[in-house]
């Protein structure tokens, strides 16, 4: 832990300096640093009660959180290139090893069940490969990108739109303890106990393509998040993959634009890796195993010909969380077919 290391000074100066650190860098590396710029109140306007972050200081150890600055060697070093790279990060769980390779895979958060499958099988042979898998946990493309991610092995980091210790959605609670399980980890450029503030995902979205070498659009609308976030990349140097679809569709209308506007097209997963430059490993595909939890739900659902999330959580004694985490994974890999509520074993 970093509970030494970084003091409440440190904390008001990163909430109060925001993106704008390149501007307030030079203040806080004089003789002193946060504390001298504290005490001299070189910046007109900025909050002065250090008192909440001597709170917030206590309460780092209390919620697993750890602190790293931009000047730490494990900080992201693509993140600390761009032009407004937040001052501290806090995470919980593991930061990604800057000696690794990262992408970033993002898409609607209403994805389709096909970008949900190309979403796991992207994160999945990433991870396969060793290339960490950077996206935002929300629902849809980026938490099957997480998933397949898990699934093959890799490595993975979340990037919230909340503090590091506010599970956002809710609903992937369980995601996000195996993301950290795993040698993965969550993290935030916002102070630990912040909500998940709509206005929070532009800033969020900088992080996740500042820390990657190329950013991997799955599904989006043309004036959805996931867009603006391929728009930062571009910005920052980054390439842009993107997945083509169905031209009748609301949800690929930004990805075909992003492939007429110079995107590379995803052909097949293989494809990125090939752009990459990393050799495709030659293994045979196996059929899928599932874990004895994923094979009792689908068992049971197969006998039941249709069920639920009540009646799964009633039967198996899990929470609504672990029960959802379960039943995407079988959506994904095309085990079973949810519609209005209703689940039903695929043909």
């Amino acid at each position: 832990m970093n509970e030494n290391k970084y003091d409440e000074y440190d904390l008001w100066f990163a909430d109060n300096a925001g993106n704008r650190i390149r501007t307030f860098f030079e203040l806080v590396e004089k003789p002193g640093g946060a504390r001298e710029l504290y005490d001299s109140n070189a910046v007109p306007g900025w909050k002065r009660n250090i008192g909440i972050y001597i709170k917030i200081k206590e309460n780092l150890d209390k919620n697993r959180i750890e602190i790293c600055c931009i000047k730490d060697a494990e900080y992201p070093a693509k993140l600390r290139e761009i032009y407004d790279p937040p001052y501290i990060l806090y995470y919980k769980g593991r930061l990604p090893d800057n000696s690794s390779r990262m992408s970033a895979v993002v898409g609607s958060r209403k994805a389709t069940s096909y970008g949900r499958k190309m979403a796991f099988e992207i994160g999945k042979i990433l991870g396969e490969h060793g290339v960490t898998v950077v996206s935002g946990m929300a629902l849809g493309a980026d938490s099957s990108a997480h998933r397949g991610c898990l699934e093959g092995k890799g490595i993975t980091a979340a990037v919230l739109g909340s503090g590091a210790d506010v599970c956002t959605p809710a609903s992937n609670y369980r995601l996000m303890e195996e993301i950290i399980d795993c040698e993965g980890c969550v993290l935030s450029e916002f102070i630990p106990g912040t909500p998940g503030y709509p206005y929070n995902y532009p800033k969020r979205n900088r992080i996740i393509s500042g820390m990657s070498e190329n950013v991997i659009v799955i599904e989006a609308d043309e004036k959805s998040g996931t867009s603006v976030t391929a728009g930062m990349a571009l910005e920052q140097g980054r390439d842009v993959f993107a997945l083509p679809g169905n031209i009748n569709s609301v949800m690929s209308r930004g990805t075909n634009r992003l492939i007429k506007e110079g995107a590379v097209p995803i052909i097949s997963v293989e494809s990125i890796l090939e752009e990459m430059n990393i050799p495709v490993r030659n293994n045979k595909k196996s059929a899928e195993k599932l874990s004895r939890e994923e094979n009792r739900i689908l068992r049971y659902i197969q006998n039941s010909g249709t069920a639920d999330m009540d009646g799964l959580c009633m039967e198996f004694g899990k929470n609504s969380y672990e029960i959802a985490g379960i039943v995407t994974v079988l959506e994904i890999k095309g085990y079973i077919i949810k519609n209005e509520g209703k689940i039903t074993v695929a043909k």
